[in-house]
C-alpha cells in the first residue's frame, strides 16, 4: 500500500510476507462397524477409550470388531479417532415445521433404530420466560439550560439517562446521542443544528436499523431470562400492534435511580419497524416487549419436559444442545441447510402431542456390504481423517470401495485385514486377497495375520483383525519420529500373539507382493509390525511412509497457501509462494523426510513463464511445480564382509 507523505521525515510502512506453512496432522483414524449403541450412520469424533466405551458400549458384540479396534488403537498410542456405527437399522423420526407450518426446520428421531414400543411422542408449546407485557425503558425528564454541547438537566433527573442514549430536547425532533453523564450535566456527542429553549428531554424514536433498546422490568430479572440468544418481540403497545422480533447480540444490566435497573439491549439486527418512545402514550400503545420461548415434552409412558428452551445457539437454553445431552429417548438434527426464516417465523410449530413414525429394527445377522459402504460415505466431509479401517469387514467390494474412496478424496490411507483362517497361498489366500485390492497409486496396506488379544472378561484369547492396532502404531510412528518413518519394526500393543507364526520365506513371497506381516519372532515375545508396503502396481508409491508423506505435503501445501487465491498473479506472489513453500520443504528436509545433503539436493520449487505463459494466466491459472527426493525405508539391509589381510579385500556374496 503506498504510503500518504506530506512531511519531510521517515514513515513506517509494515507489510505481511505469505504466511508460513503449517504441516497438517497425519494420525487421526476413522474406524467403521457395528456396535450395542451409539448414533448410526454419523461420525462420532472420540478422544480416549472412556469416551468410545460411554458413546458406543461397554461390551463389544459377538462377531464383530469395531470395540476391539478402537481398543488396539487407543493401546498403541493413537490420540483422535472418529467412529461410525454401521447399521442396517433406521430410526423413527418426526419432521418439525416452523411456526406457520411452511417449512422444516429439525428433524426428532428416536435414539435407537426401530420401531418405538409404545410410540414416542414430542409436543411443543410456546412459553415466554420475559413476560409479555415487559415494558421498555421509556424516562423523560426536563432541562433548564443548553451550552454548546452541554446540557443541565433538572435536578434528579441526570439518573434516568446514560452515555449512548438518544434523546429529544424541547420541542426539537432532531436526534441527538448523549455522551457522557456526570449527576445532572449531560455532554451530547454532537453540535444541535437549532438550539431548542428548555423544556423536556425524553427518549429520542428510534427508526428502522436501530440496534439498541432499554428494557425496565418491575423487578430485577432472575439469571437466564435475558441473555444473549433470547428471542424478543418488541410491540407498539399489546399486541396485535405493530411488532417486531429480533435475538439479543449482549445485555448490560445499568441501575438507574431508588435501586431499580434497567437493561441496555443490543439487536443482532437492526429493527425492523420504528419506535416511539413518547411516555405520554396511552399504555396500550407504550412499547413492550415479550421473550419468545417453548416448552419440548418427550412421553413414552412417562413425560420428560425441557422448559423454556431457545432457538439460538448462542442461549444457554439452546433446544439442541438440552435436548441431545438429555434425553436418552430422542435427538435432534437441524435441517441442513436451514430455511431462510425471519424470528419469530423460524420458531417450532407449537403442537403436538405427535408420534415418531417409521423405524426398522437392526438385525447385525443380515447385515451386507451395502451397510459399511454407507457409513464409509459419511466420511466425505471429513477434513481430517487420515487413516480408514474397516475392521473385520474382509470383503472384496468393501475393501475395493475403501480404496477407491481414499483415492477419490487424496488425503487419506485404507488399513486392511487380510481374511482369518486362510491359507499364505493358493486359491482364497492371502495371495489371492492381495491381488483383489491394488491401488495403482498406493492408497491402502493390507495387513496380516489377525492378533491374539485379552478378552473383556475371564477366557480364552480372542483372534481380532489387526487393522485397530496397526492405526494406533502408525499414529505412534508420527508422533514420535514422522510421518516419513515407516511404520514398521514396531511392536504392537495390546496383543499377546498372532493368529499363525511365519518363517522369513513364507514372509519373503508375501512381502514382495505387498502383504504386510505382523511377526512374533520368538515364543513368548510380543507382536512386530514387520512390513511396510502399500497395495500399488505403481511402484513408486510402494511403500506406506512414501504414499503417506506425500499425502501430508500435498494437503499442508494445499491449506498452506490458500491465502494466495485471488491475489494478482505477478512475479511477486510467485516470489511470495516459493519463499513459503521452501521453507516447509526445508523444515521437512530438516526433520529427515527428505534425501540429501543439502536442500536443494532434497527439493525443488519451480513457478516460472515457462510454467505460467500469459494464455495461462489469462485463464486465471498459476502453475506450481514442486519435485522432492523422499527418504526410502531401509527395508533390505545387505551387509558385504569378507577376510581382510590388511591390503586387499575377499569377499563372500
Amino acid at each position: 500500500m503506498a504510503v500518504q507523505v506530506t512531511y519531510p521525515g521517515v514513515y513506517i510502512d509494515e507489510f505481511a510476507p505469505g504466511a508460513p506453512i503449517e504441516g497438517v496432522g497425519t494420525g487421526t483414524a476413522a474406524f467403521i462397524g457395528a456396535s450395542s449403541d451409539g448414533p448410526i450412520r454419523e461420525p462420532v469424533k472420540v478422544t480416549s477409550l472412556d469416551q468410545f466405551l460411554a458413546a458406543f458400549g461397554s461390551q463389544p458384540l459377538p462377531g464383530f470388531f469395531l470395540w476391539y479396534a478402537v481398543r488396539g488403537f487407543f493401546q498403541n498410542g493413537g490420540q483422535v479417532c472418529y467412529v461410525v456405527r454401521a447399521s442396517n437399522g433406521a430410526y423413527a423420526s418426526l419432521q418439525w415445521m416452523n411456526a406457520d407450518g411452511t417449512k422444516p426446520i429439525f428433524v426428532v428421531k428416536a435414539r435407537q433404530p426401530g420401531v418405538p414400543s409404545p410410540a414416542i411422542q414430542i409436543k411443543i408449546t410456546g412459553t415466554h420466560l420475559l413476560s409479555a407485557g415487559t415494558p421498555l425503558y421509556m424516562p423523560a425528564g426536563n432541562f433548564t439550560a443548553i451550552n454548546g454541547r452541554n446540557v443541565t438537566l433538572q435536578a434528579g433527573d441526570g439518573v434516568k439517562f446514560k452515555a449512548g442514549d438518544w434523546v429529544f430536547l424541547g420541542a426539537s425532533t432532531e436526534r441527538v446521542q448523549i455522551l457522557r453523564v456526570s449527576g445532572d450535566e449531560v455532554r451530547l456527542a454532537s453540535d444541535l443544528s437549532t438550539v431548542p429553549a428548555p423544556g423536556t428531554v425524553r427518549l429520542a424514536d428510534a427508526p428502522a436499523g436501530a440496534q439498541t433498546i432499554r428494557l425496565f422490568p418491575t423487578n430485577p430479572l432472575p439469571p437466564g431470562v435475558l441473555v444473549p440468544g433470547t428471542m424478543l418481540t418488541i410491540s407498539q403497545g399489546d399486541l396485535p400492534n405493530p411488532s417486531d422480533t429480533q435475538v439479543v447480540e449482549t445485555v448490560q444490566v445499568e441501575p438507574i435511580d431508588g435501586g431499580k435497573v434497567t437493561y441496555r439491549v443490543t439487536l443482532r439486527q437492526g429493527l425492523r419497524i420504528p419506535l416511539n418512545f413518547d411516555p405520554t402514550l396511552p399504555n396500550n400503545k407504550q412499547l413492550k416487549a415479550q421473550s419468545e420461548d417453548f416448552d419440548f415434552e418427550v412421553s413414552q409412558g412417562g413425560k420428560t419436559t425441557y422448559k423454556n428452551l431457545a432457538l439460538d445457539p448462542a442461549h444457554p437454553r439452546y433446544f439442541v444442545s438440552l435436548i441431545n445431552n438429555g434425553s436418552n429417548l430422542v435427538q435432534v438434527e437441524l435441517i441442513e441447510p436451514p430455511p431462510a426464516l425471519q424470528p419469530p417465523k423460524n420458531m417450532p410449530q407449537a403442537v403436538g402431542p405427535a408420534a415418531l413414525a417409521g423405524g426398522t429394527a437392526e438385525n447385525l445377522a443380515s447385515m451386507t456390504d451395502a451397510d459399511y459402504l454407507n457409513a464409509l460415505d459419511t466420511l466425505r466431509n471429513l477434513d481430517d481423517v487420515n487413516l480408514i479401517a474397516i475392521p473385520g469387514i474382509t470383503t472384496d467390494t468393501v475393501q475395493q470401495a475403501l480404496i477407491a474412496h481414499c483415492e477419490q478424496m487424496g488425503d487419506r490411507f485404507g488399513v486392511l485385514d487380510a481374511r482369518v483362517g486362510k491359507p499364505l497361498f493358493g486359491a482364497d489366500s492371502a495371495e489371492s486377497q492381495r491381488k483383489a485390492v491394488d491401488s495403482t497409486r498406493g492408497y491402502a496396506a493390507l495387513y496380516y495375520p489377525w492378533l491374539r488379544v485379552p478378552p473383556v472378561g475371564p477366557g480364552a484369547p480372542v483372534l481380532v483383525p489387526p487393522s485397530g492396532h496397526v492405526c494406533g502404531v502408525i499414529a505412534r510412528s508420527d508422533a514420535q519420529r514422522g510421518v516419513h518413518k515407516a511404520p514398521a519394526n514396531e511392536i504392537v500393543n495390546g496383543a499377546l500373539g498372532v493368529e499363525r507364526t511365519m518363517s522369513d520365506i513364507d514372509q519373503g513371497q508375501l512381502n514382495i507382493q505387498g502383504v504386510n506381516i505382523i511377526r512374533v519372532f520368538q515364543t513368548g515375545a510380543r507382536p512386530v509390525v514387520w512390513g511396510a508396503r502399500t497395495t500399488a502396481t505403481d511402484r513408486n508409491w510402494q511403500y506406506v511412509n512414501i504414499r503417506r508423506l506425500f499425502l501430508f505435503l500435498e494437503e499442508s501445501i494445499q491449506e498452506g497457501i490458500r491465502w494466495a487465491v485471488f491475489e494478482p498473479n505477478n512475479q511477486g506472489l510467485w516470489e511470495k509462494l516459493r519463499r513459503t513453500i521452501t521453507d516447509f520443504l526445508t523444515r521437512v528436509w530438516r526433520d529427515g523426510a527428505l534425501f540429501g545433503a543439502t536442500a536443494d539436493k532434497a527439493f525443488y520449487v519451480r513457478i516460472d513463464e515457462v510454467l505460467n505463459p500469459d494464455s495461462e494466466r489469462a485463464l486465471g491459472r498459476l502453475y506450481i511445480e514442486i519435485g522432492v527426493r523422499p527418504s526410502y525405508p531401509a527395508e533390505f539391509i545387505i551387509v558385504r564382509i569378507g577376510i581382510w589381510y590388511g591390503g586387499s579385500n575377499v569377499t563372500e556374496g
